[in-house]
C-alpha cells in the first residue's frame, strides 16, 4: 500500500512531539512492507527527496511560515499529483487542509487530529467551516484521547472518529538496567509560551540546591537563559540531545514536569516517554488529554495550571520514597498497558488499510 503522510516537519530533521510520532509511525509502516512517503515543508524551491528510517521524506516548496503554518502556493498541485493509495493528514495544518480541498482529488484519506488551533484563533471564522468540511470528508478522524474528542468543537459532532492514543517505543524508552536515584527534575519540550515555561522558572526560585534540567530549545530560549542568569536559578539547558542521550536523561531523573498552561498542549507525548522509563510525571489539569495520560496519584501528580506554588509543592512530594516508588511503578505499568506504540501503530495501520479498501491479511 502506498501511504502519503502530510505534515510540516518530521523527526529527526525537526524535533517535537508530532514530528517524532510521525517518524515512528512511518518507520513502523515501512517496516510492515508499505511504501511510505512523508510530505513536509522545505525551502522556497523544495523538491528534495531523502530516505529516513526506511521511508521517503519529500519536501514541498514553502515561501515562508506564518504563525508556524507553511505557506506553499504549489501544495495543491503536489497533493493532487503525488501517487498514493491513501493519504494521512496530521493537523493542525491549515495550508494542507485548504490545498486538499482545492485539489479536487478523491483518493481516500484519514486524519490524526493532534490539537485545536489556539494561537491563531482569529483565523477560525474563515478556516473553521473549511476544517469541518475536511474532517467530515475523511474516512476516519483519529483523536489522541477521549477527553480531546469530547471537548473539541471540531470533533465532538463527527460520526467518523476513533480514539487512538500516541504511544512510545518501549524498546527505546525503558527503565535503566541498573537502578539509579535521580537528583534532578526534568522538563522536555519546545520553549514556547503554552508550555508554562515562565511559571516553571518562577517555581524554581524555591530550589537553590535542586537542579532542573530543561531539554529543548525554541522561540523562548534566549528569554529562558536570561532569566536563569538574572535569578541565579539552578537550571541546566540541554539543546537537542540525540535519542540515546534523551533516554538517559529520562532514566536518571527524579521526575518529569510538564507545566503547560494552554489547550495547545493536547496530549503531552513526553509523559509517555517518561512513564515508559519508570519516571513519575507532574503535569497540569488542562481540559485536554494531558491529565488523562498522566493519571493522578497513579503515574504522577496533577496540579492546577499556572500555579508556581503548586509546582514547588508537587516537586517536594516526590521526595517521599514510598510515594515516589509507588508512582514509578504506576507510571511504568500505565505505559505498558496503554501507550505501547507498536500496538497503537497497528490500529492506525488497520484504519489506513480499511480506508484504502486493502484486504488485511
Amino acid at each position: 500500500m502506498r501511504i502519503l503522510q502530510v505534515y510540516k516537519d518530521v523527526h529527526p530533521l525537526v524535533r517535537g512531539g508530532i514530528e517524532r510520532y510521525l517518524h515512528d509511525l512511518s518507520r513502523y509502516l515501512a517496516g510492515k512492507g508499505h511504501e511510505v512517503s512523508v510530505l513536509v515543508a522545505g525551502n522556497a524551491r523544495g523538491g528534495s527527496k531523502t530516505v529516513v528510517s526506511g521511508f521517503n521524506v519529500i519536501e514541498y516548496p514553502c515561501i515562508c511560515r506564518i504563525l508556524s503554518n507553511p505557506i506553499s502556493p504549489g501544495l495543491r498541485s503536489i497533493l493532487q499529483n503525488t501517487p498514493a493509495d491513501i493519504l494521512h493528514f496530521h493537523v493542525p495544518l491549515p495550508s494542507a487542509v485548504i490545498a486538499w480541498l482545492l485539489s479536487g482529488r478523491n483518493t481516500p484519506y484519514i486524519v490524526t487530529y493532534h490539537s485545536d488551533i489556539v494561537r491563531q484563533a482569529f483565523f477560525l471564522p474563515f478556516y473553521g467551516p473549511l476544517l469541518r468540511r475536511f474532517l467530515k470528508g475523511a474516512s476516519k478522524v483519529i483523536a489522541t484521547s477521549p477527553v480531546y474528542l469530547d471537548t473539541s468543537i471540531y470533533l465532538s459532532d463527527l460520526d467518523n472518529t476513533e480514539v487512538v492514543p500516541i504511544g512510545s517505543d518501549l524498546d527505546v524508552f525503558r527503565p535503566p538496567d541498573v537502578d539509579t536515584e535521580g537528583d534532578y527534575v526534568l522538563f522536555v519540550g519546545r520553549f514556547r509560551k503554552y508550555k508554562g515555561i515562565g511559571v516553571l522558572l518562577d517555581a524554581w526560585k524555591e530550589f537553590p540546591r535542586r537542579k532542573l534540567v530543561m531539554v529543548g530549545g525554541g522561540p523562548l530560549e534566549n528569554n529562558v537563559r536570561n532569566k536563569i542568569r538574572e535569578d541565579s536559578l539552578n537550571i541546566e539547558i540541554v539543546s537537542n540531545p540525540d535519542d540515546r542521550k534523551l533516554v538517559e536523561l529520562y532514566q536518571q531523573a527524579r521526575c518529569l514536569i510538564l507545566p503547560s498552561t494552554m489547550r495547545s498542549e493536547a496530549f503531552g507525548m513526553v509523559q509517555t516517554e517518561a512513564m515508559a522509563c519508570g519516571i513519575p510525571v507532574i503535569s497540569t489539569a488542562l481540559p485536554t488529554g494531558v491529565p488523562w495520560v498522566n493519571s493522578d496519584n497513579v503515574s504522577g501528580l496533577i496540579i492546577p495550571p499556572g500555579d508556581s506554588i503548586a509546582i514547588a509543592e508537587a516537586v517536594k512530594k516526590m521526595d517521599d520514597p514510598q510515594m515516589h516508588s509507588r508512582l514509578s511503578f504506576g507510571a511504568l505499568e500505565r505505559a505498558e498497558h496503554h501507550f505501547n506504540a507498536k500496538r497503537l501503530f497497528s490500529r492506525v495501520e488497520s484504519l489506513l488499510e480499511e480506508a484504502a479498501n486493502v484486504e488485511i491479511n
